[in-house]
């Protein structure tokens, strides 16, 4: 299939990344939903069939109820995917012969859809999870809950301290306890939204909470791993991709300055990785490792440039599925199945993932239950998964133009025309 390449929006805040939300608005959805959460949990965990069967079917009779009252649409215009996780589904949809809609709210295309398969309607948030595969005993987006439900189950997870919202006073108790370096960020979020690494003064520490905390009132200080950060994706059990990103770097001559490694750094980039964004955030990094901008970098050295990974920061992408140490694989899966989730990615932190499990110091540090799995097909390096294609198997055998082989050739093939 051909996928449109993505590109990257600055943000008018450096501490958001390539994801800005509004600051106001992140911090009492934040505030609201973290409160509520263990309590819609609670209920949900004990409440009737039929009462989670009529909560399920409540998008769908508002959406449809919308467009018939001319408030909404749904529009078979794949150029309008609100993102290109819905993007590299609705492909997958098309080759399958799967008819897919995006809903259209009062003229703005919304990351919810509906699809027709095998005589009825499914309606879904960017990805076709099976209502019954939904089901959740905790929010395990929420970075404590996650780290405790790891801990006990001896899974590789950093030590981590939940920090709500009256931690103020006992900051320094807190920080005296880790084991440095730290990070702060919040304990709901994703994409690295102010979030700040390698903390090791107390006065990083409360700057890095000032930061955090503009988002959101409740913060996680967690021990820092060292080591690539990567996306383990698992679909129906099975790990589907595993994608390695790697920082911005510049390395010393012994003669130019930071500045000037990092102007050199960007004319020789590949065309699909973003310039380095000298940033506020940037110089807050590389003071961390004792150096400003016009400092010379010692040949050989080799400095990070931001806490960031990936091609939209000025570093490098890997899919790198086939090339991962097998000890990993029953580990990200029995965890999948620990939480109860039939799609979910897992944020690590590996020194190497091609090297033993057990022979390095490495850990699980996010599960986003709702993945970007777009990720493993727009890495700069490697052969793309095709995720969307395990997404839509876990409906059962489908209709479509392709046969079932065929189906199977174009899984192991990874016949997905990802830019280069």
């Amino acid at each position: 299939m051909n996928v449109i390449e993505p590109h990257f929006k600055k943000s008018a805040c450096a501490y958001c990344g390539d994801a800005p939300v509004n600051h106001t608005f992140s911090y009492f959805l934040n505030l609201i939903s973290t409160r509520m959460d263990f309590h819609i949990k609670k209920v949900a965990r004990h409440a009737p069939k039929f009462l989670v069967r009529f909560a399920d079917f409540i998008p769908k009779f508002t959406f449809e109820t919308f467009a018939l009252l001319g408030l909404a649409k749904f529009s078979d215009d794949i150029e309008k995917a609100k993102t290109f996780r819905s993007r590299v589904i609705w492909e997958e949809a098309k080759r399958r012969g799967i008819k897919m809609e995006q809903l259209m709210l009062w003229g703005k295309p919304m990351d919810y859809y509906r699809a027709f398969l095998n005589g009825r309607r499914i309606y879904f948030d960017s990805l076709p999870i099976p209502p019954e595969m939904l089901d959740m005993r905790e929010n395990w987006d929420d970075k404590f809950a996650l780290k405790r439900e790891l801990a006990k189950n001896n899974i590789p997870a950093p030590e981590c301290v939940a920090l709500p919202i009256f931690y103020k006073k006992r900051a320094e108790e807190i920080f005296a306890k880790l084991e440095k370096p730290v990070i702060v960020k919040p304990r709901i979020g994703s994409r690295g939204r102010h979030t700040i690494t390698n903390i090791n003064t107390i006065e990083e520490f409360r700057r890095a909470l000032k930061v955090a905390e503009a988002i959101s009132p409740d913060l996680v200080a967690e021990e820092h791993l060292h080591g690539y950060i990567c996306r383990a994706t698992v679909v129906g059990g099975q790990l589907a991709g595993f994608y390695r990103a790697k920082p911005p770097h510049v390395v010393g001559d012994g003669k130019s300055t930071i500045r000037k490694l990092i102007e050199e750094k960007d004319k020789n980039r590949y065309q699909r990785v973003e310039k380095v964004d000298i940033s506020e955030e940037l110089m807050t990094h590389i003071a961390k490792s004792g150096f400003t901008l016009n400092d010379v970098l010692p040949e050989g050295r080799e400095l990070s440039l931001s806490h960031r990974s990936g091609r939209l920061f000025g570093g490098t992408t890997r899919e790198m599925l086939p090339l991962l140490h097998p000890s990993f694989v029953p580990i990200l899966e029995r965890v999948a199945k620990l939480l109860g989730l039939a799609v979910v990615g897992f944020d690590c932190i590996v020194p190497d993932p091609e090297v033993e499990a057990s022979s390095q110091k490495w850990g699980i540090i996010e599960a986003n239950t709702l993945p970007f799995i777009d990720l493993h097909y727009y890495a700069l390096l490697g052969k793309p998964q095709n995720i969307a294609g395990m997404v839509w198997d876990l409906w059962g055998p489908l209709p479509g133009p392709l046969l079932a082989k065929e189906r199977v050739d174009a899984k192991q093939a990874g016949e997905v025309n990802a830019p280069r």
